[in-house]
């Protein structure tokens, strides 16, 4: 079918599609990147964390005999608490961001696109809505979520599992040991679950890519259509150009192996050749005017083929037949007689 989109696309629909900021890019990887940096920074300032938080726990609980409260040693309170807590989260905070934007730059690279922040009707309206969540997409997207869920269970039973027997144990032994042996599952788990996520995060990133490219693909139409809207018209006039010249040096290269060159004598040149083994009548083989019909006659004094002047027969071979056609019939009578008195000619030459 011509409107049958089957081509690969161009650099230019690529770079359409990207201002547009339609890019092949997977959310899940952020999140399981994200997830596991976080887990993995949680597990590695543990004990910054902990030494922080007691650090914070004595010192107010040791204030609380001493200190009058008033609104100034609250507010004083207030702030030492929250310098303390963004201590405490500044690293975390730092790492998601960290790891969320080299997350989304090693996917699309730097782009910067408003086109997604145009309203769009179809956007807010229910019945497209409804077809996207119907649609082949949808599934996937839905199925997705089902083995995530799915997966994300196994993994989190299998810590729990693992670690059975301390938890059973954690009435036997102190808060602090309790608090510190959940907080190990919990992380231990939390970094499994980031694993499998990235896992899962690196085939659905295999799987948007597939769907964009195939969204990007064009029809043989479409790509003539954007070849003629965006072809350079320097590069047609240089390739043009070139064509000329090319068909300038084939036909001149014929000029030698032509029988005679007609002429009229400063406008037109036409060169004719004859073989009768393999034409059924002479065949024109270069032709030109003005300047290209002196380089014609140039190069024929250069090979020492005949010049003839005849110019009704000059001018009618130049205007009615083009280069590597035969004459027409009704101009046989003239180019034989001008054949045999240059064959005549050559004869003569010969004899002496």
């Amino acid at each position: 079918m011509a409107g049958e989109k089957t081509e690969a696309p161009t650099p230019r629909r690529r770079q359409e599609a990207r201002k547009k900021g339609q890019v092949a890019k997977s959310m899940e990887v952020s999140t399981a990147l994200v997830l596991l940096g976080s887990f993995w920074v949680l597990k590695s300032m543990g004990g910054y964390s902990g030494a922080t938080y007691m650090a914070l726990m004595k010192r107010s609980l040791s204030s609380l005999g001493t200190v009058e409260l008033t609104p100034n040693t609250v507010y004083d309170g207030g702030i030492a608490l929250s310098v303390a807590m963004l201590q405490m989260l500044a690293p975390l905070v730092a790492a998601t961001l960290v790891i969320g934007v080299v997350a989304n730059l090693g996917q699309v690279g730097l782009l910067f696109s408003l086109e997604a922040l145009k309203p769009d009707p179809k956007r807010i309206n229910p019945i497209s809505g409804a077809k996207r969540f119907f649609s082949l997409r949808g599934v996937v997207d839905l199925l997705k979520s089902l083995v995530k869920i799915f997966i994300v269970g196994i993994v989190v039973y299998g810590s729990l599992k693992d670690n059975f027997a301390v938890l059973l144990a954690a009435p036997r032994v102190s808060v602090g040991s309790t608090v510190g042996a959940i907080l190990k599952i919990a992380m231990d788990a939390g970094i499994r679950v980031g694993v499998v996520m990235l896992v899962i995060a690196a085939a659905d990133y295999l799987y948007q890519r597939y769907e964009f490219e195939k969204s990007l693909k064009m029809s043989k139409q479409e790509i003539q259509e954007e070849m003629k809207r965006y072809e350079n018209p320097q590069l047609k006039a240089r390739i043009r150009s070139r064509q000329r010249q090319l068909a300038m040096n084939r036909m001149m290269a014929a000029v030698p192996k032509a029988d005679v060159v007609i002429t009229n004598p400063t406008h037109f040149a036409v060169a004719l050749q004859y073989d009768r083994a393999k034409m059924h009548a002479p065949q024109v083989v270069a032709k030109g005017q003005q300047l290209v019909a002196q380089r014609i006659k140039e190069k024929a004094k250069e090979n020492n083929v005949p010049l003839v002047e005849n110019k009704p027969l000059a001018r009618s071979l130049f205007k009615s037949v083009e280069i590597g056609q035969e004459i027409p019939g009704d101009l046989y009578a003239a180019v034989a007689e001008v054949l045999a008195f240059v064959y005549r000619l050559k004869q003569t030459v010969h004899a002496w």
